[in-house]
C-alpha cells in the first residue's frame, strides 16, 4: 500500500488498514445499501425528477452535482476497502503462520527486529478473517490474560542493529526464543531482549490523559522471560535488560544466556512478585563474568549531561499502595557456568538500595521516595505551574539549558570535568537543546502539561527536580578523582551544600603475602593513592593483614614503602631482565594507560618519579607473558599489568572482601621500622585482621576498577545514563 506506515510492526500496519477498511465498508454502507433509508442513488434521483418539475428550486443543479461527487467519492472508497479487505487479511496470515506478528517493517529493522507492544499485542488477539468475513461490523478484540510471544527457531542480529526483541506492553510472555549474535564489537547499548513498560494513562470522559513514560518512573507488569536462549558470544550484547521505568511481577525462568558483555540479565526498578530462577549464564573466554543484577529505579535518564536521580528506597504514602523493592522469589537455583567448564550457583546481586558503580560519577540517590505524590504532581503540573512550584529548579533548568547548548554547539576546553562534546552530543544539542531553550525563553508552552511537552529537555529536567521534591537527597559519596565530574553534572539538580558535602564509606582490606617464602608480610608500610588530597598510608599485622577505612569509593595506586617490594599478580618470582623490545613495548603501553585510567595519570603526575616503578612493573610482566612486540595485549594480561603496577579499588558494604596481594619481597627483613605517621598525606584507621574471612583476588578487584570509571573502554557508549 502507498500509505505511510508509522506503527512498530508490519502486523499492526496492516490490521490498522483493514480496521480503517472495515469502517469505510461501516461508513459509506449508510449511503451505498439500496435497503438503507439514506440510499444516495435514490436521494440523486428524487432531487433529479425535482429538478424536472415546475417547483424546481434554485441552486438544486449544484447540489444534484455535489451529491454525485460525494456518491462516486463513497463508490470508490468503498472499492478500496473491499480490495484491501480481500488482500490484507491473506497477508495478516502470512505474518502468523511465519510467527511474524511482532515483526518491525523493513524500515526500523536496524533498531529492532520485534517488538510487543499495546497495539500489536491487541491486534494479535483478532480474528481477522471473521472481520473480512463481516464487512462493516464492529471488531471486537478479546479479554485477554496475557500476550504470548513463542518459539522464533532463530532471530539472529546482524550489521548495525540494535535490538532483537522489546517487550513494551503488560502481561507478556516470550518463551521458547533463540537469539544469537555472532557480531565482534564492542558497541554498548544492544539487547536481545529489552523490557520498556509502557505509557501510563487514563481516560476522563473521551479524553485520554497521559500520566507518565518509563523515564518518568511507568510501572510494567506482568512480563514472563522463560526457556529463551541467547548467544552473543563474541560481544557485549545486553542478555535479559531492562533500565528505565519499573517492574512488578516479572518472571525471569530457565533461561540460557551467553554474552561477552556484564548485562547477562540487569533489571532496574523491580518492586514485588518477582521470580528470577533456574537461568544459566555462560561466561565467554576474555569476557565479564555473568551476573544476575537488580538495580534501583531512575527518574529521567541522563540526556544532555544533566545527572541521573535513583530511587533507593519509598516512602509509605496515605490512601495509596505502598511500593518497595520485595524479595525476589527463586524456586531453581540460577546457575554460572565458567569459562573452563565449571557450574557454580549463582546468588541474585540486590543493588536496588545502592548506586550502581558505574552510575556513582553522575547520579544522586533519594530514599523515602513518595512515588504516587510525585507523579500526580509530574501528571498534573503545567510548565507554568511548575516555575512556581520549584522555582530552583527553574533557575537551575534556564542555566542548564543555556550552557549545555553553548557546549554542545562550540565544545568545551580541555580541563573541563566533562570531557570533549562527542558527535552524538552536538546532534542532541540541534535536535533537542535548541528548540527546548527557545521554548522555554519565549514562555509558548506555559499552559502545557509537563507530561504533554514536547521538549523531551525540559520534560526530563522537570520529572528529576520533582523527583527530588518528594524524597530524601541521601549524601554524596565521596568518589575521588570523579567528584568534580559529578559536581558539573548534580550542580543543576541539587543545592551548593548537598554537592560539595561527600561522605567516606570505602573500606580497603588486603592480606599479602611472600612469593619467595610464601608466608604473611608483616608489617609492611605502604599508600594507597587516591588523588593528591586523598593519599591513605597503612601498615600490615604480623599476618600480613590490614584493613582502611574512611576511604573514597574509588580506584587507587598501592605503593609500598619500600622500594624492594612490589605486587606480583602470581605467587612465583620474575627475574628475567627486559630487553630493548619489552622496554619500548611497556612504554608505550605505560602512556595507554595513563590515557585511560585517570587515577595512574593523577598518581604519575603528582609523583613522576613512580614512572619508573611502574616501568619495571609492566616489563616484568610482558616478559613474565613471553608478550612479543606484534602479540595484542590480551584482558587477561591487561589486568594483571595493572595489578603489577598497584592498581586497586576500595569497596563498600555489600561487596567488601579481603584482597589477597602475592609479593616479591628478596630483601625483606624480619621487620619494618615503626610506621612514620607524618610520611604521607592523607589519613586512615588500622585495624588489626580483616572483617571477612573470605580471601579474594587482586585481579577480581579490578574488574570493578574499570566498571567505575570505564577505564579501559575502547568505544564510549552514545550516552553515560542511556543504560545501566
Amino acid at each position: 500500500m502507498a500509505e505511510q506506515n508509522n506503527t512498530h510492526t508490519l502486523y499492526t500496519h496492516y490490521t490498522r488498514l483493514v480496521t480503517k477498511a472495515n469502517e469505510d465498508i461501516a461508513q459509506t454502507k449508510k449511503y451505498l445499501d439500496p435497503n438503507s433509508p439514506n440510499y444516495l442513488p435514490t436521494y440523486i434521483a428524487n432531487l433529479e425528477k425535482l429538478q424536472q418539475s415546475a417547483q424546481a428550486p434554485a441552486g438544486i443543479a449544484d447540489k444534484i452535482a455535489t451529491q454525485k461527487a460525494n456518491l462516486e467519492a463513497y463508490q470508490a472508497r468503498a472499492a478500496s476497502a473491499r480490495q484491501i479487505l480481500a488482500e490484507y487479511p491473506a497477508k495478516i496470515k502470512a505474518l502468523e503462520a511465519a510467527n511474524h506478528v511482532f515483526r518491525a517493517p523493513p524500515e526500523k529493522e536496524q533498531e529492532y527486529l520485534y517488538v510487543l507492544d499495546e497495539e500489536s499485542c491487541k491486534a494479535s488477539c483478532v480474528d481477522w478473517d471473521a472481520v473480512a468475513a463481516n464487512p462493516g461490523e464492529l471488531v471486537i478484540t478479546p479479554d485477554t490474560t496475557h500476550y504470548a510471544f513463542k518459539g522464533e527457531s532463530v532471530i539472529e542480529l546482524l550489521g548495525e542493529q540494535t535490538d532483537a526483541v522489546r517487550i513494551w506492553n503488560h502481561h507478556v510472555r516470550a518463551e521458547n526464543l533463540h537469539i544469537v549474535d555472532q557480531r565482534s564489537d564492542n558497541i554498548a547499548h544492544r539487547d536481545a531482549i529489552q523490557l520498556i513498560p509502557p505509557a501510563l494513562g487514563k481516560r476522563e470522559g473521551n479524553t485520554y490523559l497521559r500520566l507518565a513514560d518509563q523515564m518518568a518512573g511507568a510501572i510494567q507488569e506482568g512480563v514472563s522471560v522463560c526457556d529463551c536462549t541467547v548467544e552473543a558470544p563474541n560481544g557485549p550484547l545486553q542478555g535479559i535488560f531492562s533500565s528505565d521505568g519499573m517492574q512488578r511481577q516479572l518472571r525471569l525462568v530457565n533461561n540460557k544466556i551467553t554474552t561477552k558483555g556484564s548485562h547477562a540479565i540487569s533489571i532496574a526498578g523491580l518492586l514485588d512478585g518477582g521470580e528470577i530462577s533456574g537461568n544459566v549464564l555462560y561466561e565467554v573466554k576474555d569476557g565479564e563474568v555473568p551476573r544476575i543484577r537488580l538495580f534501583p529505579a531512575r527518574i529521567g535518564g541522563n540526556m544532555a549531561d544533566d545527572g541521573v536521580v535513583c530511587i533507593l528506597g519509598f516512602a509509605p504514602e496515605e490512601g495509596e499502595s505502598h511500593l518497595a523493592y520485595e524479595p525476589v522469589q527463586t524456586n531453581a537455583i540460577n546457575q554460572r557456568v565458567r569459562a573452563n567448564g565449571q557450574t557454580e550457583p549463582l546468588a541474585i546481586d540486590d543493588e536496588r538500595h545502592l548506586i550502581p558503580d558505574n552510575l556513582l560519577k553522575m547520579s544522586v540517590g533519594l530514599s523515602d521516595f513518595h512515588y504516587h505524590a510525585y507523579l500526580a504532581d509530574y501528571s498534573s503540573l503545567t510548565l507554568g505551574q511548575f516555575r512556581q512550584k520549584d522555582p530552583f529548579g527553574a533557575q537551575q533548568l534556564d542555566a542548564w539549558l543555556k550552557l549545555r547548548t553553548q557546549e554542545f554547539a562550540q565544545g568545551r576546553d580541555d580541563h573541563n570535568p566533562l570531557g570533549p562534546v562527542s558527535s552524538e552530543q552536538k546532534t542532541i544539542g540541534e535536535r533537542f537543546l535548541i528548540p527546548a531553550l527557545k521554548a522555554w525563553q519565549s514562555h509558548t508552552a506555559e499552559p502545557i502539561r509537563l507530561v504533554d511537552l514536547e521538549y523531551t529537555a525540559i520534560r526530563s529536567f522537570a520529572m528529576k527536580r520533582l523527583a527530588i521534591l518528594h524524597g530524601k537527597v541521601e549524601p554524596l559519596i565521596d568518589i575521588a578523582l570523579m567528584n568534580p565530574r559529578r559536581a558539573a553534572m548534580l550542580s543543576f539538580l541539587l543545592p551548593a551544600e548537598q554537592v560539595n558535602e561527600v561522605v567516606r564509606i570505602a573500606q580497603w582490606q588486603a592480606l599479602m603475602l611472600c612469593t619467595d617464602t610464601k608466608k604473611p608480610v608483616a608489617n609492611a608500610r605502604f599508600k594507597l593513592y587516591f588523588e593528591p588530597s586523598a593519599i591513605f598510608e597503612g601498615v600490615t599485622n604480623e599476618q600480613g593483614k590490614v584493613t582502611l577505612s574512611d576511604l573514597p569509593l574509588a580506584p587507587c595506586i598501592l605503593e609500598f614503602a619500600d622500594s624492594n617490594l612490589f605486587v606480583s599478580p602470581e605467587d612465583k618470582r620474575y627475574s628475567d631482565l627486559a630487553t630493548d623490545t619489552v622496554s619500548g613495548l611497556a612504554q608505550g603501553f605505560l602512556a595507554d594507560l595513563r590515557r585511560k585510567l585517570p587515577v595512574l595519570e593523577s598518581y604519575l603526575s603528582h609523583d613522576p618519579s613512580q614512572e619508573m616503578r611502574c616501568l619495571q612493573a609492566l616489563e616484568r610482566q610482558l616478559v613474565a607473558a613471553k608478550v612479543q612486540s606484534d602479540q595484542d595485549i590480551t584482558p587477561a594480561l591487561r589486568r594483571d599489568c595493572l595489578s603489577a603496577i598497584g592498581v586497586t579499588t576500595s569497596l563498600r558494604e555489600p561487596y567488601l572482601e579481603v584482597s589477597e596481594f602475592w609479593v616479591q619481597c628478596p630483601l625483606l627483613k624480619a621487620s619494618f621500622p615503626p610506621l612514620n605517621q607524618s610520611t604521607y598525606s592523607g589519613g586512615s584507621r588500622q585495624e588489626e585482621g580483616a572483617n571477612s574471612e573470605k580471601l579474594g583476588c587482586a585481579l577480581a578487584l579490578l574488574t570493578a576498577v574499570l566498571k567505575m570509571l570505564g577505564g579501559l573502554r575502547t568505544k564510549k557508549p552514545p550516552n553515560d545514563g542511556g543504560n545501566i
